[in-house]
């Protein structure tokens, strides 16, 4: 009997090894759920009524109007760096809005040079 007991272990474990095989083929892999998908401000249901903000620029005419522009909207006039477009928001927010276009030049940085290749893109709303 002794004997035996190698050739049953045997026979026991190929007929379980096929069972179980067949019974995890069977059953589906486990997936994770699909993440949950979340709409884009521009997906609303809700109808939101926006307000532009006054332009700082007129991208078909290239003006600048320098009383609402930013430090990126400043960099786009010739000779105008970050440095010197930050001065000009420093410049604005201390002394207030510009009265005409030509005050530009009171600001440190701002030269005729910058002035005379800027003056028809500078404007004051």
């Amino acid at each position: 009997m002794i004997a035996l007991a190698p050739a049953v272990l045997a026979l026991v474990l190929l007929c379980v090894s096929p069972a179980v095989a067949s019974e995890r083929a069977e059953k589906p892999p486990l997936r994770s759920a699909p993440p949950s998908r979340v709409a884009a401000p521009h997906e609303s249901s809700e109808k939101t009524r926006v307000v532009a903000p006054e332009k700082s620029h007129d991208a078909s005419t290239g003006k600048i109007n320098v009383n609402t522009a930013d430090v990126k909207s400043l960099m786009t006039l010739t000779g105008v760096g970050r440095k010197v477009a930050e001065k000009i928001v420093e410049y604005r927010d201390s002394h207030g809005p510009f009265k005409k276009a030509e005050e530009i030049r009171k600001v440190e940085g701002v030269g005729n040079g910058v002035w005379e290749r800027n003056r028809d893109r500078i404007v004051v709303k």
